[in-house]
């Protein structure tokens, strides 16, 4: 009885010995029924995963080709058009079809129909051109009418094309009658510069009137202050404005229906245009402003220093000129100032 003990107790220590050693993968094959199933044990050690380095994200980047329909196109009340975007990819991202064209404002509260957001048609790599289009239907009133979109990435981050968004701007009119001419007096400058009004709606507590400008640049829009309303020739002061697609602009006036009602004439008056955002190479465009204006004007001298306190220093004044004039010169040739005025008819 002893050996046999001993005998168990050595078999046993062995079958410890054994299950420590490095496990074995056993495949074991069950008959269930006709079917065969195979039982792989899972290893006990967690495998290591070796992490992917990110990849560097893309640059978002679109410019305008050509579209479908532009500004002002003139349409009949319910009208169905398809609005076509071609644009081009820029940028170092390939738009997949996670990429959107994405409805973010319709300022009269109609969408045109419009879905909220259309995803790309295809994938379009950097130097491609891609084709945006979207079903459109024209409001049954009469009226101008906008709608605003922004182009999306697969992250649902907004990007622009040339860094603006993309609109629709019709103009709706009666079936089987001539849109309405708004009264415009258009005035140019000896670079071509032009105005035409677009509207110009009264209410009880003001006045808005809208129009557009052929301007040398997309920096370029009326200078602040610069814009008034002539009432029988009395000028008064724009109280807000705001730009539209298109080089087009709003600007709201503290004037009535009524006072526009009694009032002999009227005119939108835009006394200039100039750079806005800031001058790009301000260093650059005061040397070249230097040259010109003490070339116009003999004995007016600046240095060209540009900081917080403005674009030059060492103001020399030629005979009969004061230093507020010669600071009004100085600036508006920098910052590209372009002087009409530019008169506007509303009511002769």
């Amino acid at each position: 009885m002893l050996s046999t003990c001993l005998i168990l107790a050595v078999l046993l220590a062995g079958c410890a010995q054994s299950e420590l050693a490095a496990p074995t993968t056993v495949v074991t094959t069950m008959s269930v029924a006709s079917a065969t199933v195979t039982v792989i044990p899972m290893p006990s050690a967690t495998p290591t995963v070796t992490a992917m380095p990110a990849q560097p994200l893309g640059v978002d980047r679109a410019t305008f080709i050509s579209e479908t329909y532009p500004d002002y196109t003139v349409l009949a009340p319910g009208e169905q058009f398809i609005k076509i975007w071609n644009i081009k990819n820029i940028g170092t991202s390939t738009w997949n079809t996670a990429y959107t064209l994405a409805r973010v404002s319709a300022p009269q509260n109609e969408t045109l129909g419009s879905p909220i957001e259309i995803p790309f048609p295809q994938a379009v790599p950097p130097g491609a051109a891609a084709a945006l289009s979207i079903p459109l239907t024209a409001p049954a009133a009469p009226g101008t009418y906008a709608v605003y979109w922004s182009l999306k990435n697969e992250r649902k981050q907004s990007f622009g094309v040339d860094g603006d968004k993309v609109w629709v701007l019709i103009k709706v009119c009666a079936t089987g009658q001539p849109c309405p001419q708004a009264q415009t007096n258009t005035a140019a400058s000896s670079n071509g510069i032009s105005a035409s009004l677009s509207s110009f709606t009264t209410g009880a507590l003001g006045s808005t009137a809208s129009f557009c400008m052929t301007l040398p640049n997309r920096n370029y829009a009326p200078a602040p202050g610069s814009v008034s309303l002539l009432l029988d020739q009395q000028a008064i002061l724009a109280s807000t404005g705001s730009s539209l697609p298109g080089g087009c602009y709003e600007f709201e006036f503290p004037v009535t229906e009524t006072q526009i009602a009694q009032a002999k004439s009227a005119a939108v008056s835009i006394g200039q245009v100039r750079i806005v955002g800031g001058v790009a190479d301000p260093q650059a465009a005061c040397l070249s402003a230097r040259l010109s204006l003490m070339a116009r004007y003999p004995g007016l001298g600046f240095q060209c220093r540009y900081s917080q306190a403005g674009y030059y220093t060492d103001l020399q004044l030629p005979d009969g000129m004061d230093a507020t004039r010669a600071d009004a010169l100085i600036v508006d040739v920098i910052e590209g100032a372009v002087y009409g005025p530019w008169l506007l008819n509303v009511k002769n």
